[in-house]
């Protein structure tokens, strides 16, 4: 049995009983626990998702893909037309992403929760894996008569825990596909849109707008930026590390006293200001917020932040 099998095996004979106690679907079973095989493997039902990073002078002659595939075959009874490739090559700096033709869509369970996938015509597959704690601590919030911001929305899958736990919702992000994705995941949880808001546009400007405005007051905001971000509809670079400070001062200005905000991104190298950790109570949830059947432990931070003492 070659490493990569009996690795899997192990994996899957734990993470599956766990995920099954717990009522989820989609779970993290692999994470470049072998330096030889740089692949993460997620698991969703009876489908699955094979990432590979590869560094073409370095795996160039290396051929781990079929082993990995054999072993998920063996160990999950998964059929190989379900599994999915997704390919991100690293030259250098540039990270560039090869993403698969057609639509694969599918609904998972999440505790009492659902949302759609599409396992292979985005990058990502429509759910964020590593947000499950936060999800699962929002659904169990009781948000009657609370108003949440969920800001870089993605396919609201935030803001369906937050309406689960009774809030109303205000679903913002740059992109309609996302929007409706977040409509659609509001629907598939019997959650009526009608009583939400859904926003498309650069958040940025959202934000500034809406600060000057001192109108509109949430009690919640959840706050997931991309660590880099530039598109044609955006006028700068927006770059998680230098804009942080602002973003946090343009989220104060919208919260309730006595409001919350949860910020989240994904960069690695990313430190809180000094500037945000001396005006607000800061409480680092990183740690706590990483997923059990994640190996990653630096796949995201996560921080509450009481804007008003």
């Amino acid at each position: 049995m070659s490493a990569i099998n009996g690795r899997i095996k192990k994996l899957y004979r734990h993470k599956k009983k766990w995920a099954k106690r717990n009522n989820i679907d989609s779970f993290r079973l692999y994470d470049r626990d072998i330096p030889d095989f740089p692949f993460i493997v997620d698991i969703h039902g009876q489908y699955c998702v094979i990432y590979k990073r590869s560094i073409e002078k370095i795996d160039a002659d290396k051929n781990h893909l079929p082993l990995l595939i054999e072993a998920i075959r063996e160990h999950t009874q998964i059929n190989e037309e379900n599994i999915f490739i997704k390919e991100r090559k690293v030259q250098g700096q540039n990270f560039q992403y090869e993403k698969s033709k057609g639509e694969t869509p599918l609904i998972t369970k999440e505790g009492d929760l659902k949302f759609k996938l599409i396992l292979n015509k985005y990058i990502d597959t429509g759910l964020f894996l590593d947000h499950r704690p936060l999800r699962q601590l929002l659904a169990k919030e009781n948000f009657t008569q609370k108003r949440v911001l969920n800001l870089f929305c993605y396919t609201g899958s935030l803001s369906v825990a937050s309406a689960y736990a009774g809030a109303s919702v205000t679903s913002v992000d740059m992109s309609n596909t996302y929007i409706e994705w977040a409509k659609e995941n509001f629907i598939l949880n019997e959650l009526d849109i009608n009583k939400h808001s859904f926003i498309r546009e650069d958040v940025l400007k959202y934000l500034k707008d809406e600060a000057q405005k001192q109108e509109k007051k949430f009690d919640i905001i959840i706050l997931d930026p991309p660590s880099m971000s530039k598109s044609k509809r955006m006028d700068v670079v927006f770059d998680i590390q230098k804009d942080h400070e602002m973003l946090v001062e343009y989220c104060s200005k919208l919260l309730n006293d006595g409001g919350v905000l949860y910020f989240s991104n994904n960069l690695r190298s990313f430190k809180l200001s000094d500037s945000v950790q001396h005006s607000f109570d800061v409480k680092d949830l990183t740690r706590w917020s990483i997923p059990e059947d994640f190996h990653d432990q630096k796949i995201h931070k996560l921080y509450k932040i009481h804007l008003h003492s």
